[in-house]
């Protein structure tokens, strides 16, 4: 593979990765935490938690790059990797499907629901720290599969420059920032705004995150089986992100469309 080839897409990986329903589950809670709290950065979670996670990915796809050359990851590995990303999006979908229901039938607030999210310390959960914020951020980046998609991409780079797995992970860091980044805006907007239309969008979002959970990891588990079916990864991930973006979009004029109706009934 060509080198501009391999960045452009490890970039579109990363704006991908960005999507991680664990991501998206995290950055929802302390987004709203640090709302509700009054912090200064509380649109800007996503930004600190990618920056986090994609700094300890540079840093292995540069140590990788470094002390490994002509080296694979055993099968059993991948297929370890694979499997725990199965299951966890299915239950990420499950939980997911369980709390909008629940909320709904209860009249209360939705928040989005992860795994990873599970064993984080409470002191991390709810914090106004953006270095702990950062922190939970690398932490999530030990994750089998993140670890094996660093490997793959680095190993892909082949005899190039020992500089350039390094760049790569940075790549990687900065799509998967912009995405993480938009996210944390999206649930700020939806937040900030007061009217029915912030609680409806959240619960839309949840329904967003739930599709994108199960279909996932449909998608994995077919494709484990049959390889054949496996879609151009640079297309899916545009794709993703550009739905991402749309919601971005919706959110941000129909709240800006909201304050203006507020502002003229007064």
């Amino acid at each position: 593979m060509e080198i501009s080839s391999l960045f452009l897409l490890v970039f579109v990986l990363g704006l991908r990765h960005g999507l991680d329903a664990d991501h998206l589950a995290f950055i929802d809670g302390q987004t709203r935490y640090n709302w509700r709290m009054g912090s200064s950065f509380s649109r800007w979670v996503g930004t600190l938690f990618s920056l986090g996670h994609g700094g300890i990915v540079a840093i292995t796809a540069g140590v990788l790059g470094v002390l490994i050359k002509n080296f694979t990851f055993p099968t059993y590995f991948d297929t370890f990797a694979s499997w725990v990303s199965i299951i966890s999006l299915f239950l990420i979908g499950t939980l997911n499907t369980y709390n909008l229901l629940r909320t709904r039938k209860n009249n209360e607030e939705f928040q989005l629901s992860g795994l990873k999210g599970k064993f984080i310390p409470k002191l991390a959960k709810g914090t106004t720290n953006p270095l702990l914020i950062v922190l939970v951020g690398a932490l999530f980046a030990l994750a089998a599969e993140t670890v094996s998609q660093t490997a793959v991409w680095t190993l892909a780079a082949g005899n190039t420059s020992e500089y350039i797995p390094l760049l790569l992970g940075l790549v990687f860091m900065i799509g998967m920032m912009i995405t993480d980044t938009i996210d944390s805006m999206i649930v700020y907007k939806m937040v900030n705004d007061s009217s029915k239309f912030g609680a409806a969008a959240s619960r839309l979002m949840g329904w967003v995150i739930v599709v994108l959970a199960y279909s996932v990891s449909l998608y994995l588990a077919f494709t484990f089986f049959n390889p054949w079916a496996e879609l151009n990864f640079e297309i899916v991930g545009v794709i993703l992100f550009i739905c991402l973006l749309s919601i971005f979009l919706f959110v941000s004029i129909k709240s800006k469309k909201t304050r203006s109706e507020a502002t003229l009934n007064k």
